[in-house]
């Protein structure tokens, strides 16, 4: 497997296809269905590179041209080669080898570094095209009725403004009523969180009410490397 073979594919006709399966997946755990696909991808990206694609020449040549990795990807490489034994520290000391070397060049030769993150590059490949996938599925497999039916599943708002922006007319106000019916249930339970702080409240916090801050959060912002950028929706519902 080879540098960009190891992206998902772009979404195929069939129901049944990869992307469609992981969106499908993401949706019955609940938080924005594609920040957590998204994670899953990084974390599958991060693993492939530190364990079978430290030595390979089409990978590492692309890592050292952008010098290196973001801060956040370092440090997620870090966690990773710290928590699964079969990466350890020699793959990550491998490719730190290349770009400290650069780095040390660069000094001497007083030429400044702009650094490109690799993995921040293949990420915002995989980013489209779930939601490409997300957008095509929900007129044609049961994908928009699998998100209803889940209230813990909610599109974080720049993925809703994504998505929704690209959608026929519609099936956009489907998709925002929806969306506005589980945003207003979490506001409901945000609030009861609060009002149940109150010393004269005698009850308790439900589960849904103790995590409500915490989906909240999500659903403004998202989660992982996706909540870090913001995306600009350029479709037809879309105000530029």
């Amino acid at each position: 497997m080879k540098g960009d073979k190891m992206l998902l594919k772009k979404p195929r006709t069939s129901e049944k296809d990869v992307i469609y399966l992981a969106l499908v997946d993401s949706i019955s755990k609940g938080g924005c269905p594609i920040c957590r696909t998204l994670e899953k991808s990084e974390n599958n990206l991060i693993w492939i590179i530190l364990y079978e694609h430290v030595n390979d020449p089409y990978v590492r040549e692309k890592i050292n041209k952008g010098n290196g990795l973001c801060g956040y990807h370092y440090k997620k490489v870090i966690e990773m080669a710290k928590q699964d034994p079969l990466i350890g520290g020699l793959g990550p000391a491998i490719i730190v080898e290349d770009l400290l070397s650069r780095f040390v060049e660069s000094i001497n030769t007083d030429t400044p570094l702009s650094t490109k993150c690799y993995i921040c590059s293949e990420l915002e490949k995989t980013e489209e095209s779930y939601i490409a996938s997300f957008v095509s599925k929900l007129d044609t497999t049961n994908l928009l009725s699998r998100y209803e039916s889940n209230p813990e599943s909610i599109l974080c708002y720049k993925h809703f403004m994504e998505i929704y922006s690209r959608l026929p007319e519609a099936t956009a106000q489907k998709l925002k009523e929806i969306q506005l019916k589980k945003l207003n249930s979490l506001l409901g339970e945000l609030r009861s969180y609060i009002e149940k702080h109150d010393y004269r409240y005698i009850g308790t916090i439900t589960e849904n009410e103790a995590k409500s801050w915490t989906k909240a959060i999500e659903a403004l912002v998202g989660s992982g490397w996706s909540a870090l950028f913001q995306l600009k929706p350029k479709g037809k519902h879309s105000k530029q």
